[in-house]
């Protein structure tokens, strides 16, 4: 452990140790012999054991004070002995008295209600003790820092101190939180200016995150399963392979043996209905899992009919309708029924409200909103500590949605360039950046004047970023326009549409498909075989493939279990997070387009 020890010298010996330089006593005796030393080196020893009693009265006085500052938090005056902790003059300090003084300060900004300010002291303290750990988690659980809660409550476990299954599920169930909203602590710390305590490096705490990372991450619920023995294996002595927790259980219920899938196949939308299709029985064929798969023509049934359908072939699991207006219609009668429905669009908010009460338990709904890729881009940008964002938006449908949710996302000011056809982006950005006012003065000044007069506009300084609500076409427009009112320097963050076009904006930071970026062996298969880097329909293949595995969740999402309450999953279309009503939110990879003429699966770097 580090030491925050510091030998002190007067003046006055600094002053004689330059002069005279000290004699070395002789090796024959043990004991100096002051009687024939220079009274230079005299003095110094002298000086030296002065600075010595210094240091050490110094040392009482500080633990006299530190004893006060106790019984002052003792008896309920935490403010007072804050103040008497930070009306200290401290020096260097030994390990013991730094984490007496910040774990002091720690419990005075507990009792006062300020937690990131307790979270600021501890991340001073040296020994992880069991004290220090059960302080921190208790800061921790007040702060929602799934991390660092988890971290303290593994810490705990490796000195014996959690054992039992309920802690096991409490360790795992805040690692699956800390999955579902991986940034927040970071986003919270750096806007604080705090470094995050490091998690320890232990065996145990590598086992847990393992475990993590396999439950969440194998796909399928019997590929998950799998999993979960290979990883038993592989740590066989861990806490939790020794006493598995609850949510394992779930591994045993029954898999689905009849799957009814309902899309749309003839009409207008019929290749939008295949392309989902085609991702479904791609994941199906890649498993070694009995399942019976019927499909049925939501275009051409009616939903009464559709459900009477599902049951003449005994469906456990009811996949679908895509469009829209389909599953609007078809919710009722899903909520009626005894198989468990997962739902390929998003009912309105107003009926997710309703559907948290029972009967409507059994529906699920998965989708590819664009609002899940505006709110995983504020988050993104909020670890890259941006404030000042201009939002250049189009007047489409979507940018609409995805422009509301990340101004409701954002807290920070947001400042937007709107424009209709793709004549207007350059004058839209120009408005944004100020550099239209910069002329407009002028025109002014010059008419003042009477006379022409030198000038070179100006934009505004203060953004951050900007954020591009625009297609792949409209995104090739703006990257001249940027230049042109000289924001050109400023980082760009976009959705997957300014991918569609076949464009890749360079530089863009963009949210995209996960199995676009970093394909498995299935993905990769379904991408080689529907050349879905240029296919406009490769947000449906991909859903197709979760669509199959949230098939096999289905069963046990839909009633009240650990997984229910807990569930996280990395999956082809994003990270899945259940919400309230069923719904299943997703947030997507971010990725740095490298070069524009790559397409993003093989041109992009990763980040989270």
């Amino acid at each position: 452990m580090p030491t925050r020890l510091l030998i002190l010298f007067s003046a006055a010996a600094l002053t004689v140790g330059c002069q005279t330089a000290p004699q070395v006593p002789r090796p024959t005796s043990s004991l100096p012999n002051t009687a024939n030393q220079p009274n230079e080196s005299v003095g110094i020893r002298r000086a030296d054991a002065e600075a010595l009693q210094t240091l050490t009265q110094q040392g009482q006085d500080l633990k006299l004070t530190l004893a006060q500052a106790q019984e002052l938090l003792n008896t309920g005056a935490p403010d007072q002995a804050l103040q008497l902790l930070n009306g200290l003059e401290i020096g260097e300090l030994s390990e013991a008295t730094g984490d007496w003084l910040y774990t002091l300060t720690a419990q005075a900004h507990i009792s006062l209600g300020d937690h990131i300010e307790a979270y600021r002291a501890l991340t001073k303290v040296l020994s992880g003790t069991a004290d220090y750990w059960l302080l921190l988690n208790q800061v921790c659980a007040k702060l929602t820092f799934k991390r660092c809660q988890a971290d303290s409550m593994i810490a705990l476990q490796a000195e014996r101190k959690l054992s039992s299954r309920i802690d096991q599920d409490a360790i795992l169930q805040t690692l699956l939180g800390t999955s579902r909203s991986p940034d927040y602590e970071d986003i919270i710390l750096a806007a604080a200016e705090i470094t995050p305590v490091a998690s320890p490096e232990t065996t145990i705490h590598q086992g847990w995150y393992t475990l993590t990372e396999t439950l969440t991450s194998a796909g399928s619920r019997q590929r998950t399963a799998t999993a979960w023995q290979n990883w038993r294996q592989r740590w066989p002595n861990h806490p939790a392979a020794l006493t598995p927790p609850t949510i394992t259980d779930q591994f045993t219920a029954a898999m689905p043996k009849s799957i009814a899938l309902m899309l749309p196949l003839s009409g207008d939308l019929a290749r939008v209905g295949r392309a989902v299709r085609d991702g479904f029985i791609a994941a199906l064929m890649a498993e070694d899992i009995n399942i019976g798969l019927h499909i049925f023509d939501s275009v051409a049934n009616s939903s009464i009919e559709l459900m009477r359908s599902a049951r003449g072939v005994n469906a456990d699991v009811i996949v679908g309708p895509l469009l829209k207006l389909n599953v609007d219609a078809f919710a009722p009668f899903a909520a009626a029924s005894e198989a468990p429905t997962l739902l390929l669009n998003y009912l309105p908010k107003d009926t997710d409200a309703s559907a948290t009460r029972t009967p409507a338990m059994n529906l699920l709904q998965l989708g590819t909103a664009i609002e899940d890729e505006a709110a995983t881009l504020a988050v993104h940008m909020q670890t890259n500590q941006h404030e000042r964002v201009m939002i250049v938006s189009s007047n489409s449908a979507w940018a609409n949605k995805a422009l509301d949710t990340f101004r409701q996302d954002w807290p920070h000011p947001v400042y937007t360039a709107r424009f209709s056809t793709i004549k207007q982006l350059t004058n839209a950005v120009g408005t944004a950046m100020g550099v239209a006012d910069s002329t407009a003065r002028k025109t002014r000044v010059s008419s003042l004047l009477k006379e022409p007069i030198e000038f070179l506009p100006r934009a505004r300084q203060d953004l951050d970023a900007i954020v591009a609500l625009t297609t792949g076409f409209e995104s090739a427009a703006l990257i001249p326009a940027l230049q042109f009112h000289f924001a050109d320097h400023l980082p760009v963050y976009a959705t997957s549409q300014s991918l569609r076009d076949n464009e890749s904006p360079n530089g863009f930071t963009v949210t995209e498909l996960p199995a676009l970026v970093e394909p498995d062996a299935t993905e990769q298969a379904l991408i080689n075989a529907f050349n879905l880097n240029q296919n406009p329909l490769v947000d449906l293949y991909v859903l197709g493939l979760t669509a199959f595995q949230m098939a096999t969740w289905a069963p046990v999402l839909t009633e009240p279990s650990p997984w229910r309450d807990h569930f996280t999953r990395q999956s082809p279309i994003g990270r899945l997070s259940l919400k309230s009503g069923g719904r299943l939110s997703r947030s997507l990879a971010v990725t740095t387009v490298q070069d524009a003429q790559t397409k993003p699966a093989m041109g992009a770097a990763e980040s989270e």
